[in-house]
């Protein structure tokens, strides 16, 4: 367990209040359950990244790195999501 990766998770924490506090807002966005969903997994990345520290090294290092991708492609349809929308409505 490395300062950095408990430093990671704290602020991974403030983003949840904000986001917690902001869910009025969040849920106005286009497609935000996709939003929330990557932000889900890559906090899992992060949480596993810490729990390999301390056991199962090899099977949370896998988690960690395929929530890390999903969450990527999560991100990146999200933004897909966005940018069409914006578009359609534009013509």
């Amino acid at each position: 367990m490395q300062a950095n990766e408990i430093i990671t998770l704290i602020l991974a924490m403030a983003v949840w209040a904000f986001l917690i506090i902001s869910r009025d807002k969040i849920r106005k966005l286009p497609a935000w359950k996709t939003f929330i969903a990557s932000f889900v997994v890559l906090s899992a990345g992060w949480i596993a990244t810490l729990a390999e520290g301390l056991f199962w090294h090899e099977a949370l290092n896998l988690i960690e790195h395929i929530c890390y991708a999903v969450s990527s492609i999560l991100l990146a349809v999200w933004c897909w999501r966005i940018f069409t929308r914006s578009s359609e409505a534009a013509e």
